[in-house]
Order: structure tokens, then sequence, then C-alpha cells
């Protein structure tokens, strides 16, 4: 029944794609030419070196918020042009104050709740992701990975590399300019098309600006309404890119009690972490013994739920092309969630002994992703577990793309490994997107296999959203079973408490959830819009006896 339900879902959404491909929108109507400069360029803030003058202007920038459809009040103009290893940006704020809104001066840190402008790049221009460099007028700077569309699961902070930014204020203007090495970026060193846009954060007035216009009830990160930065040559390649990231620590200590003989301890620990570019678009992280002490720690949440709380990874190792992994199913029922590796059953740490993570483009269509993970035992006497993790994703048509995943959790190391000790799950899943981002559609099914268990383990959705300026909803219809695991996964929900028996017990679940969302604009300055929303949910929990 199951099967049939994912593979005629699947058929009606391929039909209905196929119909309605269209061009992605500002593809044509707005491109910037990028060309080369052969003089030195000083990262001031003032672009005052001559090419600067003769490089291409990007102008006419267009607000989305409060209002779409209407060119900004407040200009902005941006250049791009590059060597060897930068890929340079400047970009002239026009303004009338030299007052502007900084909540933060830490990195990364409240990038969009202050004044700040930013670069949008699509180096394989297939809307699927890319890169975000953002600056304040302060200089501050911020980087994101983006993963195509609109939503907080395609928009990761944590990301941090390498790359240089100077800003100057003006009485009417505030100037940026960036320098990003070659080296930061992922691409194909033969294509001469990327997809571009800028975006303009106007706090003080309460305005968003963008350069290819999106339209308001997207993201401005949506990479699907990008435009063309068009290479006078291919990018030079990265070259030789190679980072090692070694560590050493160790700690000596000795009490002293009047009466016993001194007591001494100490312990050394060392590992590494490296990261090689295979090619341009093609990246290998490899750690030895890591003890992710970089890390920053997680914001604090109070749960008073009965459910586990979900933090963001922030671990280096796991985050560049994280959504080919943590993508896979739906907010409450995730098959992947890399912060579950390096955790026991009770939630307490254990170390991660290595780690090799292969992830980028094979070409324009397709992305990989190859994760396999060794940690220790929770006890020294413990059995290590083995994560090895597959994902592919392939694009078609313009916006929508086939994925599969399999994922193996084994014990695996030390003495008293059990073979029989293993969660593996298969992941299908078929997103359709049309090429303005009106229209969505899924149909994902998902399976997992344990020693001992032959039924109910499985867990799938199918959908479709519409969303407009006006009006935006969508059907959701979830089916999670008793017996589905994720050992390596979020799942809500599925495990819950009897405490008439003192004991946890696995109950599935159905959902049919469809939110409605309607929104009136009216034509007034003083009132931007009017929400009206209203959300429907059919929840039942199976029965187990």
């Amino acid at each position: 029944m199951k099967s049939r339900i994912f593979l005629s879902a699947l058929l009606c959404l391929w039909g209905v794609g196929a119909w309605a491909q269209t061009e992605r929108p500002n593809q044509a109507s707005h491109q910037l030419e990028i060309r080369r400069t052969l003089n030195e360029v000083r990262l001031d803030g003032v672009l005052d070196e001559p090419d600067w003058q003769q490089t291409p202007v990007a102008t006419d920038f267009w607000e989305k918020d409060p209002r779409d459809g209407i060119l900004a009040e407040r200009q902005t103009e941006a250049r791009v042009m590059y060597d060897d290893q930068f890929l340079y940006v400047g970009i002239i704020c026009y303004d009338d104050s030299t007052r502007h809104v900084i909540q933060n001066l830490k990195r990364d840190v409240d990038y969009f709740d202050g004044d700040a402008v930013a670069i949008l790049l699509d180096p394989m221009n297939e809307a699927s992701n890319g890169f975000m460099f953002g600056v304040n007028p302060e200089g501050v700077q911020m980087e994101a990975l983006l993963a195509g569309s609109s939503g907080d699961g395609n928009y990761n902070e944590n990301w941090d590399n390498i790359w240089f930014a100077e800003a100057t204020v003006s009485p009417d203007r505030w100037i940026v300019e960036m320098a990003i090495p070659f080296t930061t970026l992922r691409f194909n060193p033969t294509a001469k098309t990327w997809g571009l846009n800028f975006l303009r954060n106007d706090i003080k007035h309460n305005q968003f600006h963008v350069w290819a216009p999106v339209p308001r009830q997207f993201w401005g990160i949506d990479l699907g309404y990008a435009g063309q930065l068009l290479w006078d040559n291919p990018p030079p390649g990265a070259g030789s890119n190679i980072s090692l990231i070694p560590y050493i620590n160790g700690a000596a200590s000795q009490t002293f009690e009047e009466g016993k003989a001194n007591a001494s301890q100490s312990n050394f620990d060392a590992g590494i972490d490296a990261k090689i570019a295979i090619t341009s678009s093609l990246n290998l992280d490899l750690t030895v013994n890591p003890d992710f002490s970089q890390v920053d720690v997680d914001v604090q949440q109070t749960n008073l739920t009965r459910f586990d709380l979900f933090f963001p990874e922030r671990r280096n190792f796991f985050l560049e092309n994280s959504d080919l992994f943590a993508n896979f199913g739906i907010p409450p029922v995730r098959p992947f969630f890399s912060r579950r590796i390096g955790l026991s059953e009770d939630g307490s740490p254990i170390p991660v002994r290595y780690g090799a993570r292969l992830t980028g483009n094979l070409n324009e269509n397709l992305r990989i992703g190859i994760m396999d993970v060794q940690t220790a035992g929770a006890t020294q006497t413990d059995p290590g577990q083995n994560y090895l993790t597959v994902a592919a994703t392939h694009r078609i048509w313009d916006r929508s793309s086939l994925r599969a995943m399999f994922i193996n959790r084994q014990e695996l190391g030390g003495e008293g490994a059990d073979n029989k000790n293993y969660t593996r799950n298969l992941d299908l899943e078929f997103n359709y997107q049309s090429a303005d981002g009106t229209w969505q559609g899924w149909s994902t099914y998902h399976h997992s296999f344990r020693h001992g268990i032959t039924d109910e383990q499985g867990y799938w959705n199918t959908g479709f959203a519409y969303t407009k300026p006006n009006f935006n909803g969508l059907v959701d219809i979830v089916t999670v079973q008793d017996n589905y695991f994720a050992d390596v996964g979020f799942v809500n929900r599925v495990e819950n408490y009897d405490a008439e028996r003192d004991t946890v017990i696995r109950k599935g679940y159905h959902i049919v959830f469809v939110p409605l969302n309607l929104t009136l604009l009216p034509k007034v300055d003083w009132l931007q819009n009017l929400n009206f929303y209203w959300k429907m949910l059919f929840s039942s929990i199976a029965t187990r006896a």
C-alpha cells in the first residue's frame, strides 16, 4: 500500500512538473559582467582604483520589503572583478544619514537585524546551493551556506571561512570592499556563468532591497531569483587547496596532603583536522581524534515539552554541503541529524576517533556526499559505533530534484562488538519546485532496517504548497510507523513514556497538516499588511497493545 502511494504521488508530481517548467526569473534580465584586473587592489573600503571605475555596475536595486515591485528610494551600486587569487566586490550604499542600526559587533551575529549589505553567489547556477557574504557599515563580517530556496533549513550561518572586508562611512553613503579567495569557494572552473544577487538591509528605514527582484513572499536569499554573473574568461582554478588544523593539549597536576604520598596525574592529547580540495567543486574533510574545542557553545534553551530539543550543527567537519544529508525528511522527522554522532543513547558525549567526508558537485546536475565516522564506546569496555552515510541529489528540469540516501549505524570496534546491533535507513525523495517557486510538491519514502524487526518500519509523506503574495498554503500528509528507527536522525513523538508500566513504548502516528495564510496588502503607507492565519492539524496516534 505504502509503495503504491509513493509511486502514485511521484508520477503525478512528475507529470505536473514536466508540464509546468519555465525559465527561472531574472536570468535574462539581470546580468553583470566580471572582468580581470591586472593591477593591485588595496582593500581599504574606498574604491579609488581606476579599475573600479571601469567595471560594469549593478544598479537599480528593488525594494522587497515592506513592498515589492518598486525601485528602492536609497539606491545601491555593486561591482565585481577578479585576479588570480581573489574575487573582489565593491558596493556603494547611498544613504541620507551616518547613523546606522548596528545590533552587534560580533561576527555572524544579528546580521539581518541591522544595516548591512551582502553578495549571494551560486557558482553552479543551478539554484540548489551557494554562498552568502555580508558586511555592515562597521566592517563586521558574516558568511553563510545557502541551499537553494527559502526557509530556515536552507540558510546556515555556522559555516566559517577566510575572506576579507573593509568598510568606510561618508555623509551621503557607506562603502564596502570585499576580497573573497577562490580557495573559499566551490565551483566548476570551466563554467562562465554563475548565479548572482545582492541584498541590502536598510533597517533604519524598515526596508530590504535586492538587485535581482525577489517577490515579498520569498526570502531574499532564494537562489531561484538570482541573476547571472558573466565571466570574461572561466574563473581561475583554486589550485592546491589543503588546510591542516592540528592541536595538542596536555595537563599535569599534583596533590599535596599532609601525611600522605604526593599524588600526581597527567594527560596528553593530540589530533588533526584537514580540508582538501579534490577539485574546485569537490571537497574532502578528514578528522582524527578531534576535540571540537573551537566550536561555539549552543544557545541555551529551556525544554518544557516531552520532546527532544533540536540544536543546530556547529562542528566544522559536518558543515560544508550539510544540506545534502540534513534536508531529507521534514523538520519533525529527519532521518539524518549529525548532532547524534558523538552522543551516547543517554545524551552524554563520547569521543569521535576519526572520520572522512567527501561532498560536492560531480557535474552541474549531480551532487554527492559520502561520510564515514568512527566513535569510541560510551565506556572503555563498550564497543564503538561506525556511521556510514551516502547521499546523492540529481537535479531535474530547473529547480526540482530526485534524492537518495543510505545510512548505516553499526556497532564496530572494540571487544564484544555485536554485528547484529545495527540500524540502516534507506531514503528516497522527489521534490518538485516550479521555476518561480509558486508551486512545490514532494513525495518521499523512508525505510529503516533492524535485526529481528520485519514490519511497521516505514515513514513517508507527500504534499504540495502554493505561494503567492496574497495567499499561501500547503497540504502535507505524514505517516510514521511504530518501528521506524533513525539512530542518526531526529524523530519526534514515536517514543512515549507509559507511567503505569514504567516503560517506554513506541507508537506511530498519522498527520494531515493544512496551514493557510491570507495577506491583505493595503495601498496606504501607514499600514504594511494584514495577515489572517488558519492552521488545521489532524493527528492520530496508532495504538499498540
